[in-house]
């Protein structure tokens, strides 16, 4: 799915996601992955319920950012309400929408 992601194919990842079992789709990494799916829908909102409502992946590693970039990518696109994401955005963005603790795995300084 990340591969469909990258390719712009979001319509194809959203199927598969939609074809997982419920006990599978409920698993933390699928969690991401539909809140990636949802951003990339352009559903900001949606994506941040997901993170909202919580959810864990049990195996992954410290110093992988994957949660935190993608936490950002919708405080981003929240904050920009459908207008250009700029550096003023950005900045907005992190201020107003913290990365809670459950989510931090970076390892290098903020």
């Amino acid at each position: 799915m990340p591969a469909l992601l990258t390719a712009g194919r979001t319509e194809e990842a959203a199927r598969l996601l939609a074809a997982l079992p419920e006990r599978i789709a409920a698993e933390g990494r699928f969690r991401l992955l539909t809140a990636q799916v949802l951003l990339a829908q352009d559903r900001p909102e949606a994506a941040r319920e997901v993170f909202d409502a919580g959810f864990e992946i049990a195996d992954l590693r410290e110093g992988d950012e994957t949660l935190s970039d993608t936490w950002f990518a919708i405080a981003e696109r929240l904050t920009a309400a459908g207008g250009p994401v700029t550096d003023e955005v950005r900045a907005r963005a992190r201020s107003a929408h913290p990365l809670p603790d459950a989510y931090e795995y970076r390892m290098r300084p903020v």
